[in-house]
């Protein structure tokens, strides 16, 4: 994600982690639906990819976003605390 769009607010970070929480479960289903080795016939050859792929991008997605708001949520609350 560009910096420019990156979400300020925890809520905002939550909300971006909720978004990309959905697009791991898109990826999930056409995979279990189709296959990990099947591709998106809608989409140009020049922008097809594996269930697998799209999979693993978007986990690795989810992964940044959790990075994120665990850090927010440290921050904002492990200061609370001390």
């Amino acid at each position: 994600m560009k910096a420019k769009y990156m979400p300020k607010t925890l809520r905002g970070k939550l909300a971006h982690l909720v978004e990309e929480c959905g697009e791991v479960l898109a990826a999930v289903g056409k995979s279990m639906r189709w296959g990990l080795h099947s591709v998106n016939p809608e989409l140009p050859p020049s922008k097809q990819e594996s269930n697998a792929t799209w999979l693993l991008r978007e986990m690795d997605d989810v992964e940044k976003a959790i990075r994120i708001v665990r850090l927010a949520l440290e921050k904002q609350y492990m200061e609370d605390v001390t």
